[in-house]
């Protein structure tokens, strides 16, 4: 089984406006509220995917509520730690040229009681578990090293330890070796603290990363696909050209694309065909973590993956 861990998880709204101007009233003529955050993305797409799923994190308030009935719905399994305070609630707006602005609150604070509480929720939930994503950023309250001690726990049961998440957070993970890494280029410069400026600056802070034990390093490069690299080879993956609707929530389903794959143990050519078309799915999507199974099937047979030649 797949578990997915969302410690900040939000209510996402996205408001479609004409012209999207700062001082000025702006009026929607499309609104479209989720139960998001990262960990929570990958899990929908999971649940279309046909995956039976632990959904685990931090839920609470009128919000916590709205976004525990909506999981629900969709069949996910809800294992979340209930919290004193109010979960947030972050904001996409899109104007006609599909330019996008995100308000992202910075969310709740978490206790030491609730810290303990959910760990004793996750020791249980762990003995089913063969692949683990953490997704997204640290709430409030959580220690900054906290993805390292659970990609430890992982270690320590033979779990495949996925993470995707950024800053501080992916620093600390680092430490705990994980299964895979899926930053993007942004993310992978403030990692490294260099300018990258072509795929092989990419490989080369990629190898430095898989020499402190990291397994898999793959990096989204928009619509120019993706490169994966681990200690035996480098793939790139070519993807086609779509009608982007909104980009929101497509690394997360790449990342549940590459969390299936692993689970039954497909070869990676395969796994980077899924977690791509997942990924382009959800980008001709309105909503954040949503794909369609047709389109996903389609572009699978028109995604192209090769071995990349690096001159080191």
């Amino acid at each position: 089984m797949i578990t997915v861990v969302t410690f900040n998880p939000s209510i996402d709204r996205l408001y479609k406006v004409e012209n999207f101007e700062i001082g000025s009233v702006q009026r929607a003529h499309f609104v479209n509220p989720t139960a998001g955050g990262k960990g929570i993305n990958v899990a929908k797409v999971l649940k279309k995917l046909g995956q039976d799923i632990n959904c685990v994190g931090f839920l609470g308030g009128f919000n916590g509520d709205y976004i525990k009935s909506k999981i629900e719905s969709l069949g996910i399994k809800d294992n979340f730690t209930k919290i004193e305070e109010e979960t947030r609630l972050c904001i996409n707006i899109i104007d006609r040229n599909n330019v996008s602005t995100e308000v992202l609150e910075n969310g709740p604070y978490i206790n030491q009681n609730e810290i303990m509480e959910f760990e004793n929720n996750l020791f249980n939930i762990l003995e089913n578990t063969k692949v683990l994503v953490a997704s997204g950023s640290l709430a409030k309250g959580i220690p900054k090293d906290y993805y390292y001690k659970l990609g430890n726990l992982c270690n320590e049961k033979n779990i495949k330890f996925i993470l995707d998440s950024s800053g501080e957070s992916l620093k600390f993970g680092l430490k705990a070796k994980p299964y895979l890494i899926k930053p993007n280029v942004e993310e992978l410069e403030n990692l490294s603290g260099k300018k990258i400026r072509n795929i092989d600056d990419v490989i080369d802070i990629a190898k430095d990363i898989l020499n402190t034990g990291v397994k898999n390093v793959c990096v989204s490069l928009g619509k120019d696909g993706m490169i994966l690299i681990n200690s035996n080879i480098i793939y790139k993956v070519e993807i086609p050209i779509i009608e982007v609707v909104n980009t929101v929530g497509s690394g997360d389903s790449s990342i549940a694309g590459f969390s299936l794959g692993i689970l039954n143990e497909h070869n990676l050519i395969d796994t980077l065909k899924l977690a791509n078309a997942c990924g382009m799915s959800n980008a001709m999507s309105i909503s954040t973590g949503d794909i369609n199974l047709d389109d996903v099937n389609k572009f699978i047979d028109n995604i192209e993956v090769y071995e990349y030649v690096y001159k080191s």
